[in-house]
């Protein structure tokens, strides 16, 4: 016959030991990312990230309750196409169908996100609402797709937006469920992904140099929460990590450069062991482009466009070593994308002269 009444001493127990699980980070529970660029990738890869593998986004999705989105762009540049779910993936047949769609589809960029909703619009398990990640917002000519792990406050993101706001309310990816009419609706993440453009466009569309002006005005303000995410506009794909345990982020170099080469970051390394994946730690940014090895900024606060040789100043060593590299790659690439051209040389203008922060 079972005890129906424990002891105060063994009730303690249980209690504490709750207590102490409850302070556990809970990686499972987070969000979780994937993204990937190749020029032509392997047969059946995306089918072995997000389905077969070891650590895949479909194996590790038991506890993100609230569906699933997929962003790719066919080729470099197109608009991109979504597919979004409200079932786990898991245990969704149409994520599996979607994965298989698309892998024999060879898209060229792919941004994936399993959600655990902590703001806004969120089904809470109940299998209702789709995955509004990843984002999407045309601006400058292009198509961009954001997909966030982690919480940022939606009343300091606003005030950081300021007028921004106005011009570029959020759209709740267009699902009916994410009203951008009713605040409470409003996923922080998209008001995150507002802000990064924001600061790209003030940083004149150097994405590098307006993402670490956006994490470093959040930070300034006060922000504490986890900014994991992954960016594209159709052509580069950037990953950016400030978390903790709960929120990893991995880069891979798959051979990107030759013909079926890729380059991939992720939540979770997919395989079973850790292998050539990389470990991003906090404020590093990683570049993934189609052509060239990934590029990590090592602490987006203290990065400095231009200051090649690393004194504090962009001053007339640093334009002499950006003239040397015009025409090719090397140092001057400011916007990571294997080339030193007329792009980067409106970056370096724009410095010229100034102290590094």
């Amino acid at each position: 016959m079972l005890r129906s009444i424990v002891s105060a001493r063994e009730l303690a127990v249980v209690v504490l030991t709750g207590l102490f699980l409850l302070l556990l980070p809970r990686a499972g529970n987070a969000c979780r990312l994937y993204g990937i660029i190749g020029n032509a990738l392997p047969a059946d890869l995306l089918q072995t990230h997000l389905i077969t593998a070891p650590n895949s986004l479909e194996t590790i999705s038991h506890s993100q309750l609230d569906g699933w989105g997929i962003a790719y762009y066919p080729q470099y540049g197109d608009e991109p196409v979504f597919e979004r779910g409200s079932i786990r993936a898991y245990n969704d047949p149409d994520y599996v169908a979607a994965v298989a769609e698309i892998d024999a589809s060879l898209p060229q960029i792919t941004v994936v996100h399993i959600r655990t909703c902590s703001s806004g619009c969120c089904s809470h398990g109940t299998d209702t609402i789709p995955d509004p990640h990843p984002f999407c917002r045309e601006a400058n000519g292009k198509v961009w797709t954001f997909a966030h792990n982690g919480g940022v406050d939606k009343a300091r993101m606003i005030g950081l937006l300021e007028d921004y706001l106005a011009a570029n309310p959020p759209n709740g990816s267009d699902l009916a469920a994410c009203d951008p009419s009713i605040p409470n609706l409003v996923v922080d993440s998209e008001l995150y992904f507002l802000f990064v453009l924001k600061m790209i466009e003030e940083n004149g569309w150097n994405v590098v140099s307006g993402i670490a002006a956006a994490i470093t005005a959040m930070v300034a303000a006060g922000e504490a929460g986890a900014l994991n995410f992954i960016l594209s506009d159709g052509e580069t794909i950037w990953a950016f990590r400030r978390g903790f345990s709960a929120y990893t982020l991995y880069y891979r170099n798959g051979n990107v450069g030759t013909p079926d080469g890729y380059a991939a970051v992720a939540s979770q390394y997919p395989t079973d062991t850790q292998g050539s994946w990389v470990m991003l730690t906090d404020f590093q940014l990683v570049v993934l482009t189609r052509n060239a090895t990934p590029a990590v900024i090592h602490d987006v606060r203290v990065y400095c466009p231009g200051d090649f040789n690393e004194n504090g100043q962009v001053e007339t060593a640093d334009l002499e070593e950006f003239a040397e590299s015009y025409g090719r790659g090397g140092a001057g690439d400011l916007d990571f994308d294997g080339d030193v051209d007329g792009d980067d040389l409106s970056s370096l203008v724009r410095v010229y002269g100034n102290a590094c922060p």
